[in-house]
């Protein structure tokens, strides 16, 4: 087994999660189970033959494999909101389309290397995402591969599209390997400069119109803030994983990888404020009304002033938080590694889904919150927490190690999920 399957295999492992449902419940002593339909694949045989009969093997040598049963309606798709991790820099990650309902079929299914992949972000009809380290702009109606670019080892970032140039942060983990923050020419897949190209980094690029911002990763705390020709603004150490950033109103704020959140002014890099938490926070922070939302590994979400990072409330969750929040209009969705939950803008806890541990980030359509959890894409009911529907993904097989499930969230396009898996696979859900 080489060292990125190894990678990948535990990876997986992490997002398998352990079934069941939390003692605490939510604050009525209550948790939101299952719904009838019983499409929880843990608990349910007739949906884990579901996902089986998609199940193959292989070595990973096998040549790229895709499916197209129906192109995906590109027409519309100019808004460039959803380029980047969680469809901006904030991380809001909300829309008004709802997604596919009944009758949902795969439209396409692109296949390329299994292991740590990206969420997809779409700009304008193309999809661009990344496995393993490399980039793939995939055609958004056939899911054609237009290009690829090998960029090095990239776990979980996902790239930012902004202006024809989509910018990632890749690792390696050794020595005499590219890594840092790449720049890639959207039109043909070439590199056009590389920066922190010293520092292994894992968190996700945040592109606006002002520059592009990253965070930290393994070994590595220093975040930083480049011109869009790749000139280094300013760079500021932080603790090991400090996060990916969130951006609004020219203020930068992290996630320090310890029990901090820290904000700069996005121009010059001045420390603004800095608020200690508890509980280290790793977590993409979310902004939304002026206030930063950001859970800790202690099982805390807080909600601080992004002004002047003064808390507002803090609300206590089922477990340690890694991944950002998504948020509606009255209700901060917090996917947690021993359950899903949902918190009101006082702070309250609403609802808790004990059986969705080890959840991605969500995303919300309509009235629904989609995340990946096991081997499915799952549409949750904002209002109770209830599962609505599950879209399956399938399983491949490396010897002894199996390549499933999901490191990054989905993402909406219309009435269409994209969503990418650890098996290398890139899906297009949409309504037959």
């Amino acid at each position: 087994m080489n060292r990125r399957t190894a990678l990948s295999a535990l990876a997986v492992g992490g997002f398998a999660g352990l079934p069941g449902c939390l003692g605490d419940g939510s604050p009525d002593g209550t948790d939101a189970e299952p719904d009838a339909n019983g499409s929880d694949p843990e608990g349910d045989p007739e949906a884990e033959a579901k996902n089986d009969e998609s199940e193959t093997e292989g070595d990973g040598s096998e040549p790229d494999s895709h499916e197209l049963n129906r192109e995906v309606d590109v027409d519309g798709v100019e808004d460039g909101s959803r380029s980047q991790f969680q469809w901006g820099p904030t991380h809001v990650a909300r829309r008004d389309e709802a997604g596919p309902t009944d009758d949902v079929e795969v439209f396409w299914r692109q296949t390329g290397v299994w292991g740590e992949h990206s969420q997809p972000v779409v700009s304008g009809d193309q999809a661009y995402v990344s496995f393993d380290g490399t980039l793939l702009r995939l055609d958004l109606a056939t899911g054609e591969v237009e290009w690829s670019t090998d960029l090095g080892h990239a776990a979980s970032s996902s790239p930012a599209v902004r202006d024809g140039t989509a910018y990632l942060t890749v690792w390696n983990g050794m020595p005499g390997v590219d890594r840092g923050l790449a720049a890639v020419d959207i039109e043909s897949g070439e590199v056009a400069w590389r920066r922190l190209t010293d520092a292994d980094v894992t968190t996700s690029p945040v592109a606006t119109d002002d520059g592009v911002f990253v965070g930290g990763g393994p070994d590595n705390g220093t975040v930083a803030a480049f011109d869009h020709d790749g000139t280094e603004r300013w760079r500021h150490e932080l603790a090991d994983y400090a996060s990916t950033p969130a951006i609004a109103d020219g203020t930068v704020v992290y996630g320090a990888g310890d029990p901090r959140v820290v904000a700069y002014d996005a121009a010059s890099g001045e420390e603004l404020w800095a608020r200690r938490v508890v509980g280290d926070a790793t977590a993409p922070p979310t902004v939304a009304d002026g206030r930063v939302l950001i859970g800790t590994r202690a099982g805390k979400l807080w909600a601080l002033d992004i002004e002047d990072g003064a808390v507002d409330w803090t609300a206590d969750l089922p477990g340690p938080v890694r991944r950002s929040v998504a948020v509606a209009d009255d209700r901060a969705v917090v996917p947690t590694e021993d359950g899903l939950a949902a918190v009101g803008d006082d702070g309250d806890r609403l609802w808790t889904v004990g059986w969705i541990e080890y959840a991605t980030a969500p995303v919300i359509g309509g009235d629904f919150a989609y995340l990946g959890h096991d081997r499915a894409v799952r549409a949750i009911a904002l209002d109770d927490g209830t599962e609505q529907r599950s879209y399956p993904t399938r399983r491949r097989e490396d010897g002894d190690v199996f390549h499933e499930g999901f490191e990054a969230p989905p993402t909406l396009v219309g009435d269409v999920l994209l969503a990418a898996t650890e098996a290398g696979d890139v899906y297009a859900f949409g309504e037959a």
